[in-house]
């Protein structure tokens, strides 16, 4: 496969996953917000369906099947059962502090609120939706004071003042649990409704496809010097995957391009 002579024609430079790809603009015609999705019985998995675009039906493949991934659904779906789990940590959480307190038991649940599973998750998770980008830090504050509350409370019970303990707790209970129940919630809602692909009109010869992705970032050139064989040991990660690597001109980020050999390909079948 010879490296693709793209120095007069941009990319457009594509997410999926977090990564980053790229498509000759020669073949892309257009990109939509993806359509209504008719399903096709008996599709390969990485076709979702059909759509139609101003009365020209299109076939539209999911390109993170086509990669190997996960589909963005499955990944939201994951991602809202993360968050029921870990708001429901911690109303156990609270409830088990109190009844420590009125036990007169250690209390062994992690304190700190970076070493809860919702604290090692929310430190490295990353979002490109603009709301929840809003909603997440929104957490913070409230899931700390919830923590902060083993330390105050059992400081109080250690010195007898069990009636204070059982109120601060209360007190976190009503206030920052409820919160922070209210921001889980809006983030779960924000992940059901949000439907950020967006699809790709193609166009080679006669053929015409669609094909979705998480976010179109920018169309620009890359410089045809930094484009390169992708190494066969990772090609044959994902079947023989058809791309060659390159670094992104303003920031010097791997990207891979995807070629219309791999994008037209016949879908694997089931």
């Amino acid at each position: 496969m010879t490296v693709p002579q793209q120095d007069k024609l941009p990319f457009v430079l594509f997410q999926i996953k977090g990564g980053l790809y790229a498509v000759s603009s020669g073949i892309v015609r257009e990109i939509v917000t993806t359509p209504q999705v008719t399903a096709v019985a008996q599709a390969p998995l990485e076709v979702r369906g059909v759509i139609n675009l101003r009365g020209q039906v299109l076939k539209l493949i999911d390109l993170r099947v086509k990669l190997g991934l996960p589909t963005l659904r499955a990944e939201l779906n994951n991602l809202i059962q993360l968050l029921k789990d870990r708001e429901q940590d911690h109303r156990n959480w609270l409830a088990e502090l109190e009844s420590c307190v009125r036990e007169r038991r250690p209390f062994k649940m992690a304190r700190d609120p970076h070493r809860c599973k919702f604290g090692l998750w929310y430190d490295q998770f990353k979002t490109q939706d603009r709301l929840l980008r809003m909603t997440l830090p929104a957490m913070d504050a409230p899931h700390k004071a919830i923590h902060a509350t083993a330390d105050a409370a059992l400081s109080q019970a250690q010195a007898g003042d069990f009636e204070a303990a059982l109120q601060l707790i209360e007190a976190r209970r009503n206030r920052e649990l409820a919160g922070l129940i209210k921001l889980f919630e809006e983030s779960r809602r924000i992940l059901a409704e949000g439907n950020r692909e967006v699809a790709i009109i193609l166009s080679r010869g006669g053929d015409r496809l669609a094909f979705t992705a998480d976010l179109v970032e920018a169309v620009e050139h890359i410089p045809q010097e930094s484009i390169e064989q992708m190494p066969v040991a990772l090609a044959g990660l994902n079947g023989g995957l058809r791309c060659h690597v390159a670094k992104r001109l303003k920031s010097n980020q791997t990207t891979l391009l995807l070629s219309d050999d791999f994008l037209f390909s016949p879908p694997a079948m089931n």
